[in-house]
């Protein structure tokens, strides 16, 4: 018997798209909400992670491209 997925999963039915279709008429001030909703959500999250502190220590690195634009910024 082939495995079924939910139908909110069903990419067919469902894309990706539809799904953050939400999102695109928000104000700035409405994103913002949404952003620290969750930025809340992600700081209960990590609160009952036992392995906070590593989780807090990792840091994925800057791309050269992403400084190499900051380094243009700053010399405005």
């Amino acid at each position: 018997m082939p495995i079924r997925l939910p139908p909110s999963l069903d990419k067919q039915r469902h894309t990706l798209r539809e799904e953050v279709s939400w999102a695109r008429g928000l104000s700035p001030e409405e994103r913002l909400a949404v952003t620290s909703m969750l930025c809340r959500d992600a700081m209960i999250l990590l609160a009952m992670n036992p392995k906070r502190e590593r989780v807090l220590a990792l840091r994925d690195p800057v791309p050269e491209s992403t400084r190499r634009a900051l380094a243009r910024l700053g010399g405005r």
